[in-house]
């Protein structure tokens, strides 16, 4: 690594499934999605003990991110050295005297409210958020409670990780038919995006009816908690990237997955039930 900083960085997260070999594949197939993506930094869910071993496969340092519920799950894998650690994520130092502080997250699967939708098993809009509210949101807040003061100084931030809730920027009145009919303000994308942190992929990608960005669910049947079969499954947007900061900027964004059909990268065959998110921020290192 160099003193000058980087004009730009590629991040991408992915929710590997139970340690990257839950689909009978060998674990250098997970390492083939994250090679493809040539990231910089890469923020994997499931890790279940095998980001150090991804991590030299692919030349890169790892941090485990030790904050529960998660604690075996999320880890940073990364080019640039740590230079602080936090309870969700650690300050990368990029070089040039511009650091980059990334956060990680898995929340809380379980109930998946969007089931509870397609089933009917709800007797009005605001039961349904209630819900999820209650499920996630002791989680979200303890990440968002180390991330507001960073923004607050100016400082460059990412959030991303497999949320387990779609998010009010896809579930909109103009792609309600994609979505049982519904518009639903899902509480953590609302939150997060209260914390001043942009979604990169919708901001790029604004129309979620010709953008859809699916990363639930490749795999149908083969997960934990999935459909049987591809008709019935709720397929949604779950993992993200959020960031913030002056002159840090989203210009590129891709979904790594198993089929051209639903993915803008194709590795196949594809190890996860997640597919993977990728996105290429531009840095203006003259902003402080």
């Amino acid at each position: 690594m160099t003193d000058s900083p980087p004009g730009q960085v590629s991040v991408l997260t992915f929710n590997i499934l139970y340690g990257g070999t839950h689909l009978g594949l060998p674990l250098s197939q997970t390492n083939a999605v994250i090679a493809s993506a040539q990231a910089d930094i890469v923020v994997i869910c499931e890790q279940w003990g095998n980001a150090e071993s991804l991590a030299d496969s692919l030349g890169l340092g790892s941090h485990l991110v030790a904050a529960p519920p998660y604690w075996r799950s999320v880890a940073i894998l990364s080019r640039f050295p740590v230079g602080q650690s936090f309870c969700n994520g650690a300050r990368l130092i990029l070089g040039g005297g511009v650091d980059l502080c990334v956060f990680g997250v898995h929340l809380t699967s379980s109930p998946y409210q969007p089931y509870r939708v397609r089933d009917s098993q709800f007797d009005s809009k605001e039961d349904v958020l209630i819900e999820a509210r209650r499920t996630r949101h002791p989680e979200l807040q303890a990440v968002l409670s180390e991330i507001r003061p960073l923004i607050d100084a100016g400082e460059r931030v990412i959030l991303c990780g497999d949320f387990n809730e779609p998010s009010h920027l896809d579930w909109t009145e103009s792609s309600a038919d994609l979505h049982f009919g519904l518009q639903m303000d899902w509480p953590c994308s609302i939150e997060v995006a209260r914390a001043g942190l942009q979604d990169a992929y919708r901001t790029l990608h604004p129309d979620p009816c010709s953008d859809p960005g699916h990363t639930w669910t490749p795999a149908p049947g083969k997960g934990v908690g999935g459909s049987e079969t591809a008709e019935d499954e709720v397929h949604d947007r779950i993992d993200f990237v959020y960031g913030s900061g002056t002159g840090f900027t989203p210009i590129e964004t891709a979904v790594i997955g198993e089929h051209i059909d639903n993915a803008d990268v194709v590795v196949s065959p594809f190890p996860s039930d997640h597919r993977a998110v990728k996105v290429l921020f531009e840095i203006d290192p003259t902003v402080e």
